[in-house]
């Protein structure tokens, strides 16, 4: 049996398996190729001249052969796509001695692809600079290079640019003093996850903030959030299937939460843990400084906190149980409702706030939007009312917000 793709993924930011752009590659095999494939794929990537780091391959027994899985990160993952294809189709030949493979065509094509699509020297220099600086960068559909997002964005034309690549004495005057991140609320989830994003969004615009949100947004929908250039601030909850399929938008992001799971597994995801794992990819480039919400009632959501770079807020829309308390006696914070009121504690401390009667109250989403405006200091008096008007936004899924 010829060995098989089962699954083939180009990463264009933060994923499930790395923090950076790279490739997932799983095959199904009669034999253990792990050793093949991983010299092929050094080899293929060193001939194409794309850059390829953190390979690594495994091999796992099933259905009478092997599980071979194959993830390694590069700046350009859909190249990284047709390579391993590539490799593949060449481990094919080989096992049936077909001598009329073309070994070199489709490498010359993907060097080709490689040298056309990649940035001038310039913007190549302008895009290691930012990183020295913390400035992200977005290089977007209509073919700018953005550097920061928002309201503390610029963006140029790289293709410019080809003109100075054998010059590089004419350097680019990027006006660095107002280009920046703006903050990022990721919201993961399913059923609850809009409630969330629409009472954030509500309370921070209340504070005259200009909010631009969207409550289920793809890959490309979290890139036109972040290229709007009125932007301050954006609350973006993420669709499951684009971070299972192309990873984030952003290299990092001020706060997150993960609310709930959908029913239905994404096809190639093997059980909740791996769909929570997903849901869970904004946590680990959350901000220090920052924190995560992960909701105390669903296990496996639970389970994330492990990996949080940050500290974590627990919501539960039932009585606290044994996750909450023991995230108090270590001091942490959580927030939940107990009998029909809203207690927020952070350690053993425990303070009253309202009495969770209009509809929302006892929602993860609407719990989860409360944990994350609390941790962003605003007050209690603030954010009950802001939430409550929430509720009038509709089923808008988008949108801008100012005051």
């Amino acid at each position: 049996m010829p060995t098989e793709i089962v699954r083939l993924l180009g990463f264009e930011g933060p994923n499930l398996y790395g923090p950076q752009p790279g490739v997932f590659l799983q095959l199904r095999a009669d034999v253990d190729h792990s050793r093949r494939i991983k010299a092929a794929l050094k080899d293929g990537g060193q001939r194409v001249g794309m850059v390829i780091a953190y390979l690594d391959v495994t091999a796992a027994p099933a259905e009478g052969g092997y599980l071979i899985s194959a993830t390694f990160a590069t700046p350009t993952p859909q190249i990284g796509v047709e390579l391993a294809r590539y490799v593949v189709a060449g481990l094919n030949a080989a096992e049936t001695g077909d001598e009329a493979w073309d070994e070199e065509g489709p490498l010359w094509a993907l060097q080709k692809r490689r040298r056309a699509e990649a940035l001038p020297l310039p913007a190549l220099q302008v895009c290691a600079e930012a990183s020295q600086r913390g400035v992200p960068t977005l290089l977007r559909r209509d073919g700018l290079l953005q550097l920061g997002y928002g309201a503390r964005s610029w963006c140029f034309d790289p293709a410019a640019l080809r003109a100075r690549d054998r010059s590089t004495s004419d350097t680019l005057a990027v006006p660095w003093e107002r280009v920046g991140p703006i903050p990022i609320v990721a919201v993961t989830g399913d059923a609850h996850r809009a409630s969330a994003v629409h009472a954030i969004a509500t309370a921070l615009a209340a504070r005259q903030q200009a909010v631009r949100y969207a409550a289920a947004a793809d890959f490309e929908a979290t890139q036109t959030l972040l290229a709007d250039p009125s932007a301050e601030l954006v609350v973006v909850g993420l669709a499951t299937e684009g971070i299972a399929m192309r990873g984030l938008a952003f290299e990092r992001c001020a706060y997150s939460a993960v609310i709930d799971l959908p029913a239905a597994l994404l096809p190639g995801v093997a059980d909740r843990e791996e769909l929570a794992r997903v849901l869970g990819v904004p946590m680990l480039v959350t901000d220090p400084r920052g924190c995560v919400v992960l909701n105390a009632d669903v296990p496996e959501i639970v389970s994330l906190a492990m990996y949080a770079p940050c500290p974590v807020i627990y919501i539960s829309a039932l009585e606290p149980g044994a996750t909450i308390q023991a995230h108090g006696e270590q001091g942490g914070a959580a927030l939940f409702v107990r009998a029909g009121t809203l207690i927020a504690a952070i350690g053993t401390h425990e303070q009253a706030i309202a009495r969770a009667t209009w509809p929302a109250g006892g929602s993860p989403g609407i719990l989860a939007a409360l944990a994350l405006l609390w941790a962003m200091g605003l007050e209690w008096e603030q954010l009950l009312p802001a939430l409550r008007a929430s509720e009038d936004m509709g089923s808008s899924t988008d949108g801008a917000i100012r005051v």
